[in-house]
């Protein structure tokens, strides 16, 4: 088929492709001459392997001190959370959690920590921390919102509340927090904490004294004239 058979419509031959003229004409007057050459293709084929490479799973927090973690969780269980019905339906760890959130709840309203921060105070893994979440939801404890967002930006963390009418009563008629100290019941504790709490014994000369003063006074009263 020769040139001359092909027909152009006007709409074509008017449009700004075919009237534009370039920008550097001696550039596009070598390339036509072939006195200019294009940059050749590269021969390398790409590595396939690592278009294709699966993806490393991720790394889970674990405790530095183990025996630590399992101490700490299991006084956050026996700080009693919950009513007592309540709480002989949960495990330990599930306790822990109870305890996290509740203090939260207590503080600010609701709990927005995310369960990395949930699984690091309560002595467990992640993983652990969200089957608690999920067991007090399916018991219809709490509810959760989890607030999602796109574009490939990272999650806010999980809105939790207590709709649990006895729980919440539990929690207002237990101990209060107070802004010196924190909660009355060591939902943080600590080593240090757990030495604060016990008391001291008393010293043995002031025992001493306290016998001598007793014996003392019965020895008055008993002696009078005859």
């Amino acid at each position: 088929m020769s040139a001359s058979t092909i027909s152009f419509s006007a709409r074509l031959l008017s449009s700004a492709l075919v009237n534009s003229q370039p920008k550097d004409a001696a550039l596009v007057a070598g390339f036509q001459s072939g006195a200019v050459h294009t940059r050749s293709a590269s021969g390398r084929r790409p590595d396939m392997s690592k278009l294709w490479a699966r993806p490393q799973a991720r790394q889970y927090q674990r405790s530095p001190d183990k025996e630590r973690s399992i101490r700490r969780r299991r006084t956050l269980a026996a700080t009693y959370p919950m009513p007592p019905a309540m709480a002989g339906m949960l495990t330990t760890s599930q306790l822990a959690y109870a305890r996290i959130v509740a203090d939260e709840i207590q503080k600010r309203g609701s709990c927005q920590l995310c369960l990395d921060a949930i699984a690091a105070r309560g002595g467990m893994c992640r993983k652990t921390a969200q089957r608690a979440q999920d067991r007090l939801a399916e018991l219809g404890w709490i509810t959760v919102w989890y607030r999602k967002r796109n574009c490939g930006v990272r999650h806010l963390p999980n809105l939790v509340r207590i709709v649990s009418a006895e729980w919440k009563v539990w929690i207002d008629k237990g101990p209060k927090r107070s802004i010196k100290t924190g909660h009355s019941c060591l939902t943080t504790v600590t080593e240090n904490n757990i030495t604060a709490s016990v008391p001291r014994e008393r010293p043995q000369r002031a025992l001493e004294k306290r016998a001598f003063r007793q014996g003392r006074g019965h020895t008055t009263s008993g002696s009078g004239p005859g």
